[in-house]
């Protein structure tokens, strides 16, 4: 079985990672995007295990790091709170 993120991506320009907190999921972020989509080209995921990504394949944390990185843009600034950060 392979891991599975879920990414919704929306707006224009430099690109911004939202990675939400323990027990939650990228719906946390849905009230933000009106202000951050016409600056931003935004990517909200879903973490391994929640909302619409699949279970975690990977064994610790350094591996979901890895799956986040081999994932997003190789330039993006990513903000994150609680579990994310």
């Amino acid at each position: 079985m392979t891991t599975t993120l879920y990414w919704q991506t929306e707006g224009q320009g430099d690109d911004l990672v939202l990675i939400h907190g323990w027990g939650m999921n990228g719906a946390v972020w849905q009230h933000l995007l009106p202000q951050l989509t016409p600056h931003y080209r935004v990517h909200v995921v879903d973490l391994p295990g929640y909302g619409l990504s699949s279970d975690a394949d990977a064994g610790n944390l350094d591996e979901v790091v890895q799956l986040l990185l081999e994932n997003s843009p190789p330039t993006a600034t990513w903000i994150g709170w609680s579990l994310g950060a």
